[in-house]
């Protein structure tokens, strides 16, 4: 069984696949880069030029997402839920929809042989390197990233540059590393940039292993179901149909996981209330971190706030690694395009990372 086989197949043809692919893959593959370029601009680019000047000058992130306005988190309720659902959508609404519109632009736009030059063809750890690498670029938290990196699986992307690029966005933001000199003391910084390395080191790993599994296996699974059916017609008519139905299949579900997560945060993160000790608050902090979505750079926020009010150092490093790394909506989002076994290393990975921070923590503070 060679390597191809064993890549999504189904879905959306490619460009470079088809007529319009023999005819232009050049203007195609330029078409997707320009768009990149563009949507990368409006959501993400252009925003932190304004934002980080202003976090440079003022050393303030503003509210933590946790708690808001107030000292601590608002109890758990139906209006709870809405207003996390309110404030995250406000912050991430632009990248989320340039991530929609690229998965889609990838989809049907993209020639296969671009991707493969960008990301590699044969998988393995150098394209989970190469994944990570580009991830750099594009600046966005986890679940803003979800949608490209199952635009990436239907186009066959090998598995570990996938997952490299899916948690190098949040983990090996620069942006943030930045956010996070002007408003933390410097350690601070430190320490997230070794978690965001190790987490996407895992991922790779993990990713890596079940490659070497599946070509060990003969009998094992080939390929990743993508439930999307194969699209035909016109070129618009293709993206149309490519961008709805990544809309159809994850928008709805994110939408209802932040909202239940939004209203039961105060339970999540007890920040304020009476524990056994610092090592259970920290542990349940960590779960807690892989569970909910935070914007980009919201996790710096909440740790700065959580630090300003008095909570334990090894409770708000928790936070600053478990928070950004994965979370359940980014989850579910690309569990129909990343195996099962992927996801779970990852998280436990993901897990252990945050803890081990907790651990060193006070002596970097």
């Amino acid at each position: 069984m060679s390597e191809t086989d064993q890549r999504p197949t189904g879905g959306t043809a490619a460009v470079g696949d088809g007529p319009f692919g023999r005819r232009a893959p050049v203007a195609a593959g330029l078409t997707v880069v320009v768009l990149a370029l563009g949507l990368l601009t409006w959501a993400k680019y252009v925003p932190y030029s304004v934002k980080v000047p202003h976090v440079l000058d003022s050393h303030s992130l503003g509210a933590s997402i946790l708690t808001g306005d107030g000292a601590v988190a608002q109890g758990a309720s139906l209006a709870a839920g809405w207003h996390f659902t309110v404030a995250y959508l406000s912050s991430v609404w632009q990248a989320l929809v340039a991530g929609l519109v690229l998965a889609a632009a990838v989809q049907v736009l993209l020639p296969t042989t671009w991707l493969q030059r960008a990301l590699g063809s044969s998988g393995g750890t150098r394209g989970g390197i190469r994944g990570a690498l580009w991830s750099v670029l594009t600046l966005m938290c986890s679940c803003c990233a979800a949608p490209v990196a199952v635009g990436l699986r239907r186009l066959r992307a090998n598995l570990p540059a996938t997952v490299g690029f899916w948690l190098g966005n949040p983990a090996l933001n620069p942006v943030v590393l930045v956010l996070c000199l002007a408003v933390l003391p410097w350690p601070w910084a430190v320490l997230r940039l070794a978690a965001g390395l190790a987490v996407v080191a895992a991922g790779i790993t993990a990713a890596r292993w079940e490659e070497r599994r599946t070509l060990v296996v003969p009998d094992g699974p080939a390929t990743v179901a993508t439930d999307q059916p194969v699209v035909v017609g016109s070129l618009p008519v293709r993206y149309a149909q490519a961008l709805a139905g990544l809309a159809r299949r994850l928008l709805p579900e994110f939408l209802v996981i932040v909202f239940v997560l939004g209203a039961f945060r105060s339970v999540l993160f007890p920040i304020d209330a009476a524990v056994p000790g610092v090592a259970v608050l920290a542990v349940s902090l960590a779960i807690a971190g892989l569970l909910l979505p935070v914007p980009t750079g919201g996790e710096v926020a909440v740790v700065a706030a959580g630090l300003a009010a008095g909570m334990p150092v090894p409770a708000a490093a928790v936070l600053l690694v478990t928070l950004p790394m994965l979370s359940l909506p980014s989850v579910l989002m690309v569990r129909s395009v990343v195996p099962r076994r992927v996801l779970e290393r990852t998280a436990g990975a993901a897990l252990g990372v945050g803890l081990l921070a907790a651990a060193v923590a006070p002596a970097l503070a």
